[in-house]
């Protein structure tokens, strides 16, 4: 089996243990799984749901935001000792998880040049599916912002002022009405 790390790091040559917050090395074996956290931002809308990489567009455009010409890069890994993780949702997102106390060596490195093509691409091909703003109900839509937002008013300022995240732009939103 192979296993995949995403990351918007072009440079990465080994996945250090003691650069986690916890002291683990993550992967997954799902390479769309790994696509997702190479398009990761913050707040993180890609969840699996019924064994689906899904994507919920909670503002308008935010996929094309939050993706659109943005690099990332896939590596392959050496197996190292990688188990199986459960954990919370709050925490992963996703199935097919899996970590080591041990550094993993990177075999291979894929750049991926827009991150929102690739992701139509695996939509187009049936294995990702993408919530348009407009499909979701109304009053899930603001159920799923509202938790965002209760989120976001706890972050320091510099995580919501970080161009990379969209936090920001959940609480915009208060302001503008």
């Amino acid at each position: 089996m192979n296993f995949y790390h995403g990351s918007t790091n072009p440079n990465l040559k080994l996945l250090e243990k003691s650069h986690s917050r916890d002291g683990y090395v993550y992967a997954t074996s799902d390479k769309l799984v790994a696509l997702t956290y190479a398009a990761r931002s913050f707040p993180n809308m890609f969840v699996t749901k019924d064994d689906k990489i899904c994507f919920f567009e909670l503002l308008p455009n935010l996929f094309e935001k939050m993706t659109k010409s943005k690099k990332g890069y896939i590596y392959t890994l050496k197996n190292s000792y990688f188990v199986p993780v459960d954990l919370p949702k709050q925490k992963c997102a996703h199935n097919n998880c899996y970590r080591t106390d041990k550094d993993v060596e990177i075999i291979e490195k894929e750049e991926i040049q827009d991150l929102y093509t690739e992701l139509l691409n695996y939509e187009k091909q049936g294995n990702f599916v993408l919530y348009r703003y407009e499909s979701i109900p109304t009053d899930t839509r603001q159920k799923m912002i509202d938790d965002i937002k209760r989120v976001a008013k706890t972050l320091p300022k510099e995580k919501i002022e970080d161009k990379n995240n969209f936090w920001k732009l959940f609480l915009e939103e208060d302001r503008q009405k």
